[in-house]
C-alpha cells in the first residue's frame, strides 16, 4: 500500500498514536507523518504510507509563507507553565483588554520575527527534548535555546468574548510557528496573560482540512482514501524521461538533462523536447534551462517514478527512486 491519507487528528491523541492505529489497520510498517501536532491539537495531519514515506522530505516547502493555517482559541488573564490551558497555572489577572486592542496586540506579530521554542517542545538541546527537562523539572543554561526566525502572513480575529474571557482568530504562516507561544506572547504585551485553549490546523504544507478524514472513517473503511505519493510535489518543476532514461534512472543511474522544466528528457543525444510547463491554470508558458541544484520530480509515460536533482553537469542525478 502506498500513499497518503489526511487524517484529521482526534483531541488526546499524539501524532505518533495516530501512525501506529494506522499501522495495525494496513499491517505496512513503513508509516511516517509530517508535521507533528501536540496532542490537545486537533486537524490535518498528512500521514506516508509505504513508499510514500520516501518522500516526506520534500513535501514541506521552507520559503512558503503560507505553509500553516490554525484556527485558534485563545483564554485571556492566565498564565501556565505550559503556555497552554492544560498546564499548571502560574498567574492570574482579572482585567480583560477590550476587543480593538487584543485584535491590535495580535496583528502585531505579523510579518517577519523570530519566537523562542517553548520548553514543553520536541525542540532537542544536548540531544535531548526540552519536554523531558520540562517533566523532570530541569533547567536548560540560558542562550542554549536559540530562537528561530519565523514568517506570520496573515492573523484574523474572529471574536472576543469578555465574559468567558476567551478570543479566537486564524494564523497563516510559515512552518514552525508555536501557536501557544505566540498566545503567551501576546498575553504578556497585553498586561494580561494568555494561553491556547483550543488549536485545529486547518492546512499544513499543501493539505487542507477538506482533505481530511476522521481516523474513525479510516479505520472502518475497506479501502483508505489515499492521495497518490506525488501529491504534496506540486512546486517541483516537472520533467518527462523516455523508456530508457526512465530504466537508466531506475537503476540510479543520471540522465541528461537537454531542456527546462516539464520536458522530455533522455539518456543521449538528438531528443526531441517541448519547452511548456502547465501553471495549473491551464496555461501553458515556455521556461529556460534551469540552472544546478535544483530538486526536480521525474515522470515516464505520466507515472511518477522519482526525485532527482539537476546539476553542472546538464544531468538529472536520482535522489529518491520509487520504482
Amino acid at each position: 500500500m502506498n500513499g497518503i491519507i489526511v487524517i484529521d487528528k482526534p483531541r488526546g491523541m499524539t501524532s505518533h498514536d495516530v501512525v501506529s492505529v494506522l499501522r495495525r489497520k494496513t499491517g505496512e510498517k513503513r508509516i511516517g507523518h509530517s508535521g507533528t501536532l501536540d496532542p490537545m491539537a486537533t486537524g490535518v495531519l498528512p500521514v506516508f504510507i509505504g513508499k510514500a514515506t520516501r518522500v516526506i522530505e520534500y513535501a514541506k516547502d521552507a520559503g512558503d509563507t503560507e505553509a500553516k493555517l490554525y484556527y485558534c482559541d485563545m483564554r485571556l488573564g492566565i498564565e501556565t507553565d505550559t503556555q497552554d490551558i492544560w498546564g499548571t497555572v502560574v498567574s492570574q489577572n482579572e482585567k480583560i483588554p477590550e476587543f480593538s486592542t487584543i485584535e491590535s496586540v495580535l496583528k502585531s506579530f505579523e510579518g517577519p520575527g523570530t519566537q523562542k521554542p517553548p520548553m514543553y517542545s520536541a525542540v532537542k538541546v544536548g540531544g535531548r527534548k526540552l519536554y523531558e527537562y520540562a517533566r523532570k523539572g530541569e533547567t536548560v543554561e540560558e542562550g542554549l535555546i536559540r530562537e528561530r526566525e519565523i514568517y506570520i502572513k496573515q492573523i484574523d480575529v474572529k471574536h472576543v468574548d469578555p465574559d468567558k474571557r476567551e478570543a479566537s482568530f486564524e494564523v497563516l504562516c510559515s512552518g514552525g510557528v508555536y501557536i501557544r507561544t505566540l498566545c503567551a506572547d501576546a498575553g504578556k504585551i497585553l498586561g494580561c496573560g494568555a494561553v491556547m485553549s483550543g488549536l485545529k490546523r486547518l492546512k499544513s504544507d499543501g493539505f487542507t482540512i477538506d482533505m481530511a478524514v476522521s481516523l474513525d472513517t479510516a479505520t472502518d473503511s475497506v479501502d483508505l482514501p489515499l492521495l497518490p505519493i506525488d501529491a504534496p510535489l506540486g512546486r517541483l518543476p516537472r520533467v518527462e524521461a523516455d523508456k530508457e532514461a526512465a530504466v537508466a534512472f531506475s537503476h540510479g543511474r543520471p540522465i541528461a538533462d537537454n531542456t527546462g522544466d516539464h520536458t522530455e528528457v533522455s539518456t543521449g543525444d538528438n531528443t526531441e523536447v517541448s519547452t511548456g510547463v502547465s501553471t495549473g491554470d491551464n496555461t501553458e508558458v515556455n521556461t529556460a534551462v534551469t540552472t544546478g541544484g535544483e530538486t526536480v520530480r521525474v515522470y515516464s509515460a505520466g507515472s511518477f517514478i522519482g526525485i532527482g536533482k539537476r546539476t553542472g553537469d546538464s544531468k538529472i542525478h536520482p535522489e529518491k527512486v520509487l520504482v
